[in-house]
This record gives structure tokens, C-alpha cells and sequence, in this order.
């Protein structure tokens, strides 16, 4: 040990070091029967954890049906899936085979500006003053592999004009001023050739502002390729603050002003156009808001569909903005309702196409007019998808028991969990009482261990579905009674509170293997039996040491004696 001088054998000729380690391993053969021990309550912790989520599984499973979850499967098809989609959306529908006529479709309302909201630019005016919205850069650009040179700060737009038209390019463009865009068209008749714009080496963005990029090449009434801005030259940059737009009806002030009685604020010094139009869609006035770029306008449609018209403005707006924007005098084109009928009866309207309350716990949803029939039934392939998951869970939790208690597994001594299974498995084909009907087991609905018998494996349960299924048609109350009734004598009233305890926080599973339960008490206890031996055993390990280095040094203070003895022995002879 370490501060103990340790001759290790130099005088004696004796392996010290190996004797006193061959001593301790023997010492420490308790610690390592108790270390097994440890490893062993662990082995069963964990042993015992995976049958408790088990159980928990099953008792969960249980509790569907509780739930009134298992049996409460219902489906809705459609014969015209393009006409009409349906879809059980409640607990109870009521089942049967409807006709549903679709006459009309829900649409929204819809309001645009009465007309034009920016202002025309001008031609005159040099191009970086003439209003353009999008800012023209000095350089080059190119029509049809002709290069020409543009300087905002000196040229116009007519100057733009006449120097495309007097050039070898062979088109002519022209400023259509009521729309504020302008044409480019080849020059001579009948020519459709297509108008190559830009090139590679273009250093200027003329094309791009003049709304060219991109455009559609149409033949015109001369029978040439024409082209023309996407859109007006003086559209409003939506990421502009207000008080700098170029409005075609005055500078918008500042306040409120209200759609459909929701009041709306707005600061032009610090809100854009886009700011105004994302106000207005997250506010409570039910319509979806954007600019038309192309149109140059405002558009507005209704959240809900219908005929009812969008409300513009109130008596305490206090902005300009509805008017400026051409709203105030808006064109709208009112939705419709949906029109419909319910096996050929009266119509019926609803201001949407989704249509939840026409077939109590249906929804319809209408694509199209014409005619489908929506037929609502019981889903007996859920139903026995739902029952399927709960055999799962169940042959699961027998599997798990069986193996862990089986010969040589951890729990192999666990009698009261293989108990467990034991009484799962008897309670699952107990007969019945307290109902009537012809079905008192569940062997009698399709459930059975199967046909062939197999000692050396464990027992599984299995379903006869289209046995299941046929009882469920014949008698699907006596079914669910099987598993749940009022005399609580069910398989789902017998095993849930069972299953609810054992499994349960409080129940004895987890006051094994919890945090400070039995099983850590053990190991506590054993890790203190540990450190107490490892305590004695370094105790003796250093005492024996400390006697075989005294041994050592008796025998090397012998052996010097025994030198000078023989010395003066051969002196006196």
C-alpha cells in the first residue's frame, strides 16, 4: 500500500507481493458474491419494469373500452368522391344511405379598388424622377443584340422611346399613358419573329423597370410579335413607406378606418403598404387583403363564403386610406351560398362548402354540382383493428410474464407474477353472467388459443374475424357486453381494476422498482456489506504487509549478525 516501506521478499527470496494478493482474493470472494447479487436485483428491476409496461400497455388498452373507444367506429363513403367527400366527424352518427344533391357551391365575396390606385409616371420627367417603380440604373442594355446606353439622371422616357425606335433593333415601342405601360412590338407588319431583350453583358436594369423581363409576346392586330409591361410603370412598391407612394388621389393621412366594423391604425411616416395589408388579414374583419400588382388595386376576399358584402369603412374613421385606395366606392362580386338537397327534400343553403350539421356526425364537404350517395355505417374493419390492438397488447403481457418467470430467467422465482398471467389468461373465457343474448364468452364471438396445442410454447389468443365481424352484425350490443356491461361482469370490468392496481404508482410492481422501493433497498444494503468487507480486507492487506516487511528486515538484521559472528570466528582460529 501506498507509505508503507515494503522490502517485497529481497531477503527471504519470498514473492511477498503475490502471497499477500493470493491472501486478498481469497478475502474479497464474499465482495464478488455480493456484487453477483447486486447485478442479479438489477437484472430483476429491469425484468420487472418490462412486465409492468406490459400490463400497463394492456390496462390502457382496457381502458378503451371504458372509453366507449373500440366499438364507436363508423365510416362515411362517397359513390362520387369528386362531387361530394364525407367523413364521420362525431361520436354517434346516425348510420343510413342519404342521396346529397349539390345545386350550388359556396363561393366568397370579392372587392377590388373602383380603379387605379398609383399615379401615371411621367414621360417627361428624367427616369429617375419620373416615378418608375423600380429605380432605373445607368449602363447598357440590349433588344434584339442591339446595345444601347441609358443615364437616368438625363434621359426621359420618350428619350428611351425614340432612341429604340431609331435604331437598327427593328421594333418600335409606344407609351400607352391610360395604362401606364408601354408596348414593344416589331416593326415591320407580319413579322413574329420573337423580340429578344437583354443580354449578358447588360449592365443596366431598363428592361426589368419597364416591366419587359419576362413578358408574354403576343401576335397583335398587325399581325407582329408584340410585348408590354407586366405591369403599370408606376405600381406601388408595397415596401414603401406610405407618405412616399406616388397615389394617384393624394398622400394618405394618418388615423384609423374600419372593414366590416374593425377598426384599422395606420401611420404613413412608418407604415408600408405591405404593413397595412398584414394588419388588416391578422384582425377580426374576415377577408384576406393583397395588391394586385398587374391591376394595380386592392383586392379583398371574404374569409366566409356567402353573399354578404364587405363593410368599407364607419362613421369614425379618422384616415383618408379607404378613399385613396378606391375602396370606398369598391367593385364587388358577392359570393353565393351553397345550395343543396338531402334525399331529394327542400334545398338547404349554408354559407360554406363544408357542411357539418346536414347528416347528424357527417361532414360533407361539396367539390362539385351533381349527385352522390354518402353512405354511413359501422366500420368493422376498425372495429376489429381496435380489437386486434388489445389481443396485441394482451398475448404481449402473457409473453412477457411467461419469459421472464420461465426456468432460469430472472424472475423464475416470482410466483405471485406468474400468478399474474395465470389469472389473465383464466378471466379471459370466463362465461359471462348478468347479460342475455346468444353470446355469454368470448369464445363465441371468434376468440380461441387456436387448434394447435404446443407445450413448450407459450399460449397465444387469436381472433376469427369473420366470426367477430358476424356476431358483431347479428348482435353488436351483446358483443360490447362481453367485455363491458352494467353488472360489471365483463372482461373489462374484471381485468381493469385489477391491472389498475397492480400496475398502478401504488401498486406492488413499482414498489419494487422505484427509486428508494424494495429493490434499492436492497442493493443499498448490500453496497454497505460491500464497502464495510473492502474496509476490513485493505485493513488486513496493510497489516500483512507491515509483518512481512518486519520479517524482511529481522531477517536481514540476522543475516548481518551472522556475518560478523562468522568474521570473528576466523579471526580467533
Amino acid at each position: 500500500m501506498s507509505g508503507t516501506f515494503n522490502i517485497g521478499g529481497l531477503v527471504s527470496g519470498l514473492d511477498t507481493n503475490t502471497i499477500i494478493n493470493q491472501l486478498m482474493r481469497i478475502e474479497r470472494q464474499p465482495i464478488t458474491r455480493l456484487q453477483q447479487r447486486v447485478t442479479q436485483l438489477q437484472r430483476q428491476r429491469t425484468a420487472i419494469q418490462n412486465v409492468r409496461t406490459a400490463l400497463t400497455t394492456l390496462r390502457n388498452r382496457l381502458q378503451d373500452f371504458n372509453l366507449n373507444n373500440i366499438f364507436t367506429a363508423y365510416k362515411s363513403i362517397s359513390s362520387e368522391t369528386s362531387v361530394v367527400q364525407a367523413s364521420v366527424s362525431g361520436e354517434n352518427p346516425v348510420l343510413g344511405t342519404y342521396q346529397v344533391e349539390v345545386v350550388q357551391l359556396a363561393s366568397a365575396t370579392v372587392a377590388n379598388s373602383s380603379g387605379r390606385v398609383s399615379s401615371p409616371i411621367d414621360p417627361n420627367a428624367t427616369l429617375e424622377n419620373s416615378g418608375l417603380t423600380t429605380t432605373v440604373q445607368a449602363g447598357t442594355f440590349t433588344i434584339n443584340g442591339i446595345q444601347f446606353n441609358v443615364d437616368p439622371a438625363t434621359q426621359n422616357l420618350n428619350d428611351v422611346i425614340s432612341m429604340i425606335n431609331s435604331s437598327s433593333a427593328g421594333v418600335t415601342a409606344t407609351y400607352n399613358a391610360s395604362e401606364d405601360r408601354i408596348y414593344l412590338a416589331n416593326t415591320n407588319p407580319s413579322d413574329t419573329t420573337r423580340i429578344t431583350l437583354g443580354s449578358s453583358n447588360d449592365t443596366s436594369n431598363l428592361i426589368s423597370a419597364l416591366g419587359w423581363n419576362n413578358a408574354v409576346q403576343y401576335t397583335n392586330g398587325s399581325g407582329s410579335t408584340e410585348l408590354k409591361s407586366r405591369q403599370p410603370l408606376g405600381a406601388i412598391n408595397t415596401g414603401v413607406k406610405l407618405q412616399d407612394l406616388n397615389l394617384q388621389n393624394g398622400a394618405i393621412t394618418g388615423g384609423s378606418f374600419s372593414i366590416n366594423g374593425f377598426s384599422i391604425t395606420i401611420d404613413p411616416a412608418s407604415d408600408t403598404l405591405a404593413d397595412v395589408l398584414s394588419r388588416i388579414n391578422a384582425s377580426d374583419a374576415g377577408v384576406t387583403a393583397s395588391y394586385d400588382s398587374t391591376a394595380d388595386t386592392l383586392r379583398f376576399v371574404a374569409k366566409d363564403m356567402g353573399s354578404r358584402l364587405i363593410r368599407f369603412g364607419g362613421v369614425s374613421d379618422t384616415s383618408n386610406f379607404l378613399s385613396i385606395m378606391n375602396l370606398t366606392s369598391a367593385s364587388q362580386t358577392a359570393g353565393s351560398d351553397a345550395i343543396f338537397k338531402i334525399n331529394s327534400g327542400a334545398e338547404q343553403t349554408r354559407n360554406s362548402n363544408i357542411v357539418t350539421d346536414a347528416i347528424t356526425g357527417t361532414t360533407l364537404t361539396f367539390l362539385k354540382t351533381g349527385t352522390s350517395t354518402i353512405t354511413v355505417d359501422t366500420d368493422e374493419d376498425k372495429v376489429v383493428e381496435n380489437i386486434q390492438n388489445f389481443l396485441t397488447s394482451f398475448n404481449d403481457a402473457i409473453r412477457q410474464i411467461r419469459e421472464s418467470t420461465a426456468q432460469g430467467a430472472v424472475l423464475n422465482r416470482e410466483s405471485f407474477i406468474r400468478e399474474i398471467a395465470s389469472y389473465l389468461q383464466q378471466s379471459f373465457f370466463n362465461t359471462v353472467s348478468g347479460i342475455s343474448g346468444p353470446y355469454q364468452s368470448l369464445a363465441d364471438v371468434g376468440f380461441s388459443t387456436g387448434s394447435n396445442f404446443d407445450s413448450s410454447a407459450i399460449p397465444s389468443i387469436s381472433l376469427d374475424t369473420n366470426k367477430f365481424k358476424e356476431a358483431l352484425r347479428n348482435n353488436k350490443t351483446n358483443v360490447m357486453e362481453l367485455f363491458s356491461n352494467s353488472s360489471s361482469t365483463g372482461l373489462v370490468n374484471t381485468l381493469f381494476p385489477y391491472l389498475d392496481e397492480i400496475s398502478g404508482f401504488n401498486g406492488f410492481l413499482n414498489e419494487r422498482i422505484k427509486t428508494n422501493g424494495s429493490i434499492d433497498s436492497q442493493i443499498n444494503s448490500i453496497n454497505n456489506q460491500i464497502s464495510n468487507i473492502e474496509y476490513r480486507v485493505n485493513q488486513k492487506e496493510a497489516r500483512l504487509r507491515r509483518q512481512f516487511t518486519l520479517m524482511e528486515q529481522m531477517m536481514q538484521s540476522l543475516q548481518g549478525q551472522n556475518t560478523s559472528l562468522a568474521r570473528l570466528n576466523s579471526t580467533l582460529t
